[in-house]
């Protein structure tokens, strides 16, 4: 073969195969750390641990991996919808972080070693690192196939307290500035300020971890009382047109200072309404819980923290403090005949308010020696 006019033989050029030869544009590998746990719930010392993972482990992403049932975990977990979407409502300002749900998805107990051998399989452009606690360190040959484990990906701890647990398997350490602050704290209502006000309205929207808030701070036969009245509360507050679940907060946190010792609610008293000092401090822990349920709890709401406030004397004509006044009163477990009240406050509320004051006020005025509103 020539080209034209040149008289000179050209040789064709094979193309069969040539686009195969050619060697493919390579893309860079994606950096991931994978976090698992139960978070139950996610709180700051979280976030605090992936950050640190993304600067320190130079990662592009870190995927949080809820459990759907922790293997070394006896205790049954919140569940996993609840602790996916508490996840999401945590990371919703953290680009470069998302929930990764291939263990909920899953039938059983969530195994590590599973979820790594699908996650590569799925996602063969990245490269894994699995992020644990100093504390797993210690449980790492526990771990389902942990030998094998090792293999499959890289694994990084964060150091505690400058304390580097001593282990057989390649772990790389990297550092957090502590946050103190767990979980379980959190599922007891303590240190509540490290979980943005956006999850604590999660909590309370679907009644999360707020049995155990109570539980923690009152002995148990108040806590049952505080059951009771919460659903008490919620039976007039749904007879009468109002919020069931405004209603049900209400009653179970209306005794939540119940055993607050007198020196300790006198701050409180002082600050807010120190004119309720003449009254007995039996009666402090209403206005003390008004408080401490909106400042400490993080339950912004007037007509709860109002119900709260005036359900010992029943001097709010809130229909919602007509309610959780009523219900403290009528609690079936306070043991006598409550069946005619109860039945009117859900046919008339104002009726059955006005009746369960007048029946409370001369109760006092029989016990005028004692003259303490204890209720």
């Amino acid at each position: 073969m020539s080209t034209p006019g040149s008289g000179v033989f050209v040789p064709p050029v094979p193309t069969a195969g040539l686009i195969s030869r050619i060697p493919p544009v390579l893309l860079p590998r994606r950096r991931i750390v994978l976090l698992g746990g139960s978070f139950d719930p996610v709180h700051a010392g979280h976030l605090v641990m992936a950050r640190a993972a993304l600067d320190q482990l130079e990662a592009d992403e870190v995927w949080f991996i809820p459990a759907r049932q922790a293997p070394l975990k006896s205790r049954p977990l919140t569940p996993g919808e609840h602790r996916r979407k508490m996840l999401e409502i945590a990371l919703q300002d953290e680009p470069r972080m998302r929930v990764e749900t291939c263990e909920l998805e899953r039938e059983g107990e969530s195994f590590t070693i599973d979820t790594l051998r699908y996650l590569k399989k799925e996602h063969p452009d990245c490269d894994f690192t699995f992020l644990v606690g100093s504390d797993q360190v210690e449980q790492f040959h526990k771990w389902k196939e942990a030998d094998a484990l090792a293999r499959l990906v890289k694994f990084a701890a964060v150091a505690r307290d400058g304390r580097s647990p001593r282990t057989k398997y390649p772990i790389h350490y990297i550092h957090m500035d502590p946050v103190p602050v767990s979980s379980t704290e959190i599922r007891r209502g303590n240190r509540l300020n490290y979980v943005p006000q956006a999850l604590l309205d999660y909590f309370y929207a679907n009644r999360l971890y707020c049995k155990e808030f109570v539980q923690s701070r009152v002995p148990q036969h108040r806590y049952m009382h505080s059951l009771s009245v919460a659903r008490l509360t919620e039976q007039f507050a749904t007879a009468a047109g109002l919020d069931a679940n405004q209603a049900w907060l209400t009653g179970l946190f209306h005794d939540v200072c119940k055993a607050m010792p007198a020196d300790r609610m006198r701050p409180w008293l002082e600050a807010v309404c120190p004119q309720e000092l003449t009254m007995h401090p039996a009666a402090w822990h209403s206005y003390v819980g008004a408080q401490v349920t909106d400042r400490v709890f993080g339950i912004h709401d007037p007509r709860i923290s109002n119900a709260i406030f005036h359900h010992v004397k029943g001097t709010s004509d809130d229909p919602l403090a007509m309610c959780v006044f009523c219900a403290d009163k009528l609690d079936p477990l306070r043991g006598y005949d409550s069946y005619d009240l109860i039945d009117l406050c859900c046919r008339d509320l104002k009726a059955g308010f006005e009746k369960c004051r007048e029946t409370n006020r001369e109760y006092v005025d029989s016990h005028r020696k004692d003259a303490v509103w204890t209720n």
